[in-house]
């Protein structure tokens, strides 16, 4: 699906592009990162220009999957994807480089997209799905911050690393108040 421009007051959310991909090499030497997301390790610069090059203009094309650079200042800040599931429905996933954590940059994101997704002349969704691995409390921050509802722990739900791991569930649907909900594991 082509990737819309989406704006806040200090972001941009608009297409990866090739331009993009030392700063996603950089931030991807990141353990933090690497710990939660499923990225390869060692991330070498190869999958940089993968994930920039063919994996960007594949998510462009793709009915399934929209990717969106998060950019404020022209600086690429991180990346925020939607994968659509039948009936309205898609799940959420993003990561920022570690020295633009704690700032509010994915909750503003994760907001503006939330809206976006769920209004009729944008995506027309009418639920979004959140998931964890167990324990990554910064994205489980943001998602509660955009009023995402805990739904629980699911076991083993997830290969991490060619390990089944348990991971947080969250939704948020079109209705619901976007305001932090109780509840989490916080």
């Amino acid at each position: 699906m082509h990737t819309p421009t989406l704006e806040t007051d200090r972001l941009l959310l608009d297409s990866l592009t090739e331009r993009d991909e030392d700063a996603v090499y950089r931030y991807c030497q990141d353990d933090e990162l690497q710990r939660w997301v499923p990225v390869p390790v060692p991330y070498e610069r190869a999958s940089a220009r993968f994930f920039v090059g063919k994996y960007a203009k594949d998510a462009s094309l793709s009915p399934t999957l929209t990717l969106w650079a998060i950019r404020s200042d022209g600086v690429l800040r991180g990346v925020i994807e939607l994968r659509f599931e039948p009936l309205g429905s898609a799940t959420v996933g993003f990561w920022l480089g570690r020295e633009h954590r704690g700032l509010g940059i994915m909750t503003e994101a994760l907001q503006a997209l939330v809206e976006y997704a769920f209004e009729e002349d944008g995506l027309g969704l009418t639920r979004i799905h959140w998931e964890s691995l167990v324990g990554n409390v910064g994205s489980a921050i943001v998602a509660r911050r955009a009023g995402f509802h805990f739904e629980g722990v699911s076991r083993q739900s997830l290969v991490h690393r060619d390990i089944r791991v348990d991971s947080w569930q969250a939704v948020l649907l079109r209705g619901d108040s976007r305001e932090p909900s109780e509840g989490w594991p916080l």
